[in-house]
């Protein structure tokens, strides 16, 4: 879900040369699609609700796929409307696909989920490693967007087979029992809850940081004189050591003794990621263990999030409403990272105030933690 994103990053140079676009331009592009993933969001419960879990994620996964390719076509307009179908796809499937998982795997719903979030971290990093090699070895960066929409249509053909398989026995067959019992909450009971939107910054600001270190972190290492490929390597470390932690991340939270405690102690590592990557540069000892540890935080978040909101909700119902609104609320703050840290470097001819801005997220997003360990449930309608 994330390859099609984290790919851009690498071939930041490429597209700003071949699309004589600025950075700030750049900046907009690496950020619509986050955008676009909230603004899907917000119809994504009811989409859900009219095609069933099974067959809205189809949809989805057929959006990405058609995205994809539409954005390996030569044309400026092919790739911003492709990058609009992309972010549609995905946003889709980041409101369904937890509710999947907790409909599916009810009785395994802390490991099932952290591999799940891992998946998507997984994703993301084999996004970030081979886009530059794909693009040189096939003449241009169409070629790894064609390598996304096959790798899209792939997952439709898993899905259709997967979908098969019957719930742990809390969804019928078409994926939308556990919908009809508890009914699709409106946004309203959420939006006057204060827990409710502690979870959408939970989920927001996470968010925000994956798509802003992937967009412009290779363009960082480049203005040091780190190649493209070694900055997609880099990406590559810092999403996959995201996979052992999301897997990792229910008993992890079980060890800390409250959510709170969890969500102080990824801070601090993130933090520490984030300062070894500015002051470390090209220390290789620094990229590592800069690289180790915003990767393992940034995986752990993730999964930290979805857990919240399966634990809070009251059921599925409630849970698609709130993963609704934390994915588009939450996105559509997110897309401006991208867009503020490109303007902070743009300003200030350097990268210490879009590390700063970056350094104020990851507090927000400690803070977003410690404010949802206040309470067990959301409230209802």
């Amino acid at each position: 879900m994330r390859g099609p994103v984290t790919a851009v990053g690498p071939l930041s140079e490429e597209i700003v040369g071949r699309l004589a676009i600025g950075y700030a331009e750049y900046g907009l592009l690496a950020a619509l699609p986050i955008a676009v993933f909230g603004l899907v969001s917000f119809p994504a419960p009811g989409i859900g609700q009219r095609f069933g879990l099974k067959g809205a994620a189809a949809i989805a996964v057929l959006l990405l796929a058609a995205g994809s390719a539409l954005r390996g076509v030569a044309f400026p307009e092919a790739l911003w409307t492709g990058t609009l179908l992309v972010g549609a796809g995905i946003g889709l499937l980041n409101v369904v696909m937890p509710v999947v998982v907790k409909t599916w795997f009810a009785e395994r719903l802390g490991l099932m989920m952290g591999i799940y979030t891992g998946v998507i971290g997984l994703s993301g990093s084999i996004g970030g490693l081979t886009a530059v090699p794909l693009a040189r070895a096939f003449g241009g960066y169409e070629a790894t967007m064609l390598a996304w929409a096959a790798a899209g249509l792939a997952g439709l053909l898993l899905w259709v087979a997967f979908a098969r398989f019957p719930a742990d026995g809390r969804g019928d067959a078409r994926g939308a029992g556990g919908l009809s019992k508890g009914g699709i909450f409106g946004f309203g009971a959420l939006l006057r809850d204060p827990l409710a939107w502690s979870l959408t910054a939970v989920m927001g600001l996470q968010s925000l940081l994956i798509y802003t270190v992937c967009a412009w972190m290779p363009a960082f290492w480049r203005s040091i004189g780190m190649t493209a490929e070694a900055g997609g390597f880099w990406i590559f470390v810092y999403l996959v050591s995201g996979l052992p932690a999301s897997i990792g991340t229910a008993r992890f939270m079980k060890a800390c003794g409250n959510d709170a405690r969890a969500a102080l102690i990824l801070t601090a590592l993130y933090l520490f990621g984030a300062c070894a990557w500015y002051w470390g540069e090209t220390n290789v000892l620094w990229l590592v263990a800069g690289s180790v540890a915003a990767g393992a935080a940034q995986g752990s978040m993730l999964s930290v999030a979805f857990l919240l909101m399966a634990k809070k909700a009251s059921n599925l119902g409630q849970m698609l409403a709130m993963s609704g609104l934390a994915q588009g609320a939450g996105y559509v703050a997110a897309g401006a990272g991208p867009w503020i840290f490109g303007a902070l470097f743009e300003r200030s001819a350097g990268f210490a105030l879009s590390f700063l801005f970056t350094g104020a997220v990851i507090l927000l997003w400690g803070a977003s933690g410690v404010a949802a360990d206040r309470r067990e449930k959301l409230r209802g309608d």
